[in-house]
């Protein structure tokens, strides 16, 4: 019995010491994380659309299909704030897409608690993610389409740094990390470009995970169909399936038109319906 106490003691002494090790010797030696999301400026698009005829759209389609109980249950867990207060009005309708999004069968469960902030102002980059904070800058000046596909890519940062949470010995985001990556920005010296998803994901690691994680959501078949000519980029798109969207939620689905393109410069770039991808939200 005193060598099971012994031996109990000495697990948690190790344990606390790996813990301290990783934290405060490793992982201090890499630089602050939140400094390389979203540190490359990318143009926004620039589009008018009609957001009144968008505007009855949503409204039409946003009818509860969700129950109201677990509604209000995602509610606590997402807060809105709007930069001035004034602002909240003229970003209704993309405060509902959002919701939209967060509110689904799929990624609800997926968040613990998130603060997103709406500025009227423009910024530097068009939006970032930091401290379970995702800001929206560029709002009103971009297109819809874009709007939302930078919204998934933002988000997909959230579940990089939150919902797979660092343990003591282990963190499901290095898994995906180590496939292509040595270092924050050191790629694998064997790597090539199609082992990307886009030129965006190779600025650094945590930008490969977002732009795969926005490939996966609203590129499936594409990304599965690019996913033949590598098998690092295959294995990046089995994350997804086998951490993430266990009951192959997206898997073969498609939300644009256009043919595949051999390479992308930003997957925020691509145009894609956003009907139908409201649609399959509501299913």
């Amino acid at each position: 019995m005193k060598k099971l106490y012994l031996f109990i003691i000495s697990l948690i002494i190790f344990s606390i010491w790996i813990y301290i090790f990783k934290y405060y010797f490793l992982w201090t030696s890499e630089i602050d994380l939140n400094t390389h999301i979203e540190d490359n400026y990318i143009e926004p698009v620039i589009v008018t659309e009609d957001l009144n005829s968008w505007s009855e759209w949503i409204k039409k389609h946003n009818s509860n299909k969700i129950e109201t109980n677990k509604i209000e249950d995602i509610q606590k867990k997402v807060i809105f704030s709007y930069f001035p207060i004034s602002f909240e009005q003229d970003s209704l309708d993309y405060s509902n897409w959002f919701k939209s999004f967060l509110f689904s069968i799929i990624i609800k469960d997926k968040i613990d608690y998130l603060n997103v902030e709406m500025h009227n102002d423009k910024s530097w980059v068009r939006w970032n993610m930091k401290n379970h904070h995702i800001k929206l800058f560029w709002l009103t000046q971009m297109g819809l389409s874009e709007t939302i596909a930078v919204w998934v890519h933002e988000f997909g940062h959230f579940i990089d740094l939150y919902y797979f949470k660092k343990q003591v010995l282990t963190d499901l985001s290095d898994y995906y990390y180590n496939l292509s990556w040595d270092w924050v920005k050191v790629i694998k010296s064997w790597q090539t470009y199609d082992d990307f998803v886009s030129w965006y994901a190779m600025t650094n690691k945590y930008e490969d995970f977002a732009e795969s994680f926005a490939y996966f959501v609203l590129h499936n078949e594409d990304f599965k169909e690019k996913s033949k000519k590598s098998i690092i980029l295959r294995n990046k798109y089995d994350f997804f399936s086998k951490y993430l969207f266990r009951k192959k939620e997206f898997e073969k689905s498609n939300f644009w038109d256009e043919k595949i393109k051999a390479y992308y410069r930003d997957i925020t770039k691509i145009n894609f319906s956003l009907q139908n991808f409201l649609e399959f939200l509501k299913k």
